[in-house]
């Protein structure tokens, strides 16, 4: 049995909110994965959490799709598209993206 640990989900702007929380990264190297350790910020411990994720076309996703959007600036096509093209040097609009949804107590 693999006793790897989850794979580390890492954050430009770890801003959590109680509940259902949402990270979007591009391509789909997220798409599947299971359970994923937070990366949080300094001094808080580490936890593991379940994911659900989803392929999507960047260009096809709305303010409602992006309303659980753990970073405020994101919550929106034209704000997530800024910071993507900040963080991944020439992501385009058209590209696909894995929407990586967790839960936060």
């Amino acid at each position: 049995m693999d006793q790897s640990p989850a794979p580390l989900l890492t954050f430009v702007n770890p801003q959590f909110h109680a509940g259902r929380n949402l990270s979007v990264r591009r391509g789909s190297r997220w798409h599947g994965v299971a359970q994923a350790r937070l990366q949080l910020p300094p001094g808080v411990p580490e936890i593991t959490v379940p994911l659900t994720t989803q392929l999507r076309h960047f260009n096809t996703l709305t303010a409602a799709d992006l309303a659980d959007e753990h970073d405020p600036s994101c919550r929106t096509p034209e704000g997530l598209l800024a910071v993507l093209q900040q963080i991944y040097p020439g992501f385009q609009a058209d590209e696909t993206v894995t929407l990586v949804h967790f839960q936060m107590d």
